[in-house]
């Protein structure tokens, strides 16, 4: 390639510099730049703050239970289901704390209607009582039933395959008190909920718990059958695969209150409930890590069982010897040592107050 004569012609190959460059006339016909007026700017959907917010909690708590044990995330599924049975019980007006549930759940506690007339009711409700229960307000054992009912469907949300499908909510609906419905009807209702490509999960679970059940006539604005199939819906959405969507473990007073509400504002209020339940459930989660970061300190023999009996009160919400002796395969004397030996570390607690048949509960 020949080499340039002069510094012009080298010149010739670029561009002249930016500061050489004459700004172009304007042109009529195009507007000038103008700004709107601050109070003549479109708005934001109101919905998209919170749902961003209720998606933000939902999010941090799949992945900390995605980051967490087994032994922890069954723990956790198995406490906050509690919770939500709890929180719908409240809603109707009966006080039954999750440790009680879990204490009527594993057959430890009889019947509330038959202790209320004995005059033992403080007994099969040892939590309740503690936190302001009155002598005369024995809960249904039939609402009782229904609650853990919805415990357990909610659990197996993420721990069965396909318990989410709607060819399975006949059989669950039934269980939550809305039996009867036609399978044709139900499959029809089914299909005209909102799928993924039409609204995000958490407002098509708002739509379903807001319109309820077809053919079932509930009388209060909130039910079981409804919630559930809201968070069948969210699982559809492709959520929750290590925990369904929590809603019921929502401060009663903010239940009460969507309860009241209809519209954008039941769609904000339900948004503001699944935000505080997950929030409660991350710090059940933040519970069961903390115990299990302790009982690593601890220091075990060669053939001690006790990360095995660790491992078995972090998965069960109440601990019995006989549960704990069978869970680990080691005898009830060995099981009663093991609890015994972290209730005095302070990572269990007796929960029954009784001196025989006890129970125990992670500490908090």
């Amino acid at each position: 390639m020949p080499r340039p004569d002069s510094v012009e012609d080298l010149d010739e190959d670029f561009l002249p510099p930016s500061w050489q460059f004459q700004p172009e006339p304007p042109d009529d016909d195009q507007p000038a730049l103008t700004f709107w007026p601050v109070a003549e700017r479109p708005r934001p959907d109101p919905l998209l703050i919170p749902l961003a917010r209720a998606q933000d909690a939902i999010a941090r708590l799949e992945a900390g239970v995605d980051a967490a044990s087994e032994d922890i995330a069954a723990g956790l599924r198995a406490r906050v289901s509690l919770h939500e049975a709890s929180g719908f019980l409240g809603h109707h007006h009966t006080t039954v704390h999750p440790r009680d549930l879990a204490l009527h759940e594993a057959g430890l506690t009889g019947s509330y209607a038959a202790a209320s007339i004995l005059g033992t009711l403080a007994n099969e409700l040892p939590w309740s009582f503690a936190n302001g229960l009155e002598h005369d307000a024995a809960p249904k054992d039939w609402v009782v039933d229904q609650a853990l009912h919805y415990a357990r469907l909610w659990r197996q949300l993420a721990t069965q395959p396909g318990a989410h499908r709607p060819e399975r909510w006949g059989s669950a609906l039934t269980l939550l008190g809305a039996g009867g419905l036609h399978d044709d009807t139900l499959a029809g209702w089914a299909d005209g909920l909102p799928n993924r490509t039409l609204s995000p999960g958490l407002l098509a679970a708002a739509e379903v718990l807001t319109n309820g059940v077809p053919e079932h006539g509930r009388r209060d604005h909130l039910d079981l059958p409804s919630a559930y199939v809201a968070a069948c819906l969210w699982r559809l959405h492709g959520f929750g695969h290590g925990v369904a969507l929590p809603f019921w473990s929502a401060p009663l007073s903010r239940i009460d209150a969507l309860a009241q509400k209809a519209g954008l504002d039941f769609n904000l209020a339900y948004l503001d409930c699944i935000t505080e339940a997950a929030l409660r459930a991350r710090r059940e989660l933040g519970v069961l890590l903390s115990v299990e970061r302790k009982a690593t300190a601890l220091k075990a023999g060669g053939r001690s069982h006790l990360a095995d009996a660790v491992a078995f009160a972090l998965r069960e919400p109440v601990v019995t010897a006989r549960g704990l002796g069978e869970g680990i395969g080691v005898s009830t004397r060995s099981a009663l040592d093991l609890l015994k030996r972290l209730a005095d570390e302070g990572l269990l607690r007796e929960a029954t107050g009784r001196s025989a048949w006890r129970a125990f509960v992670v500490e908090r």
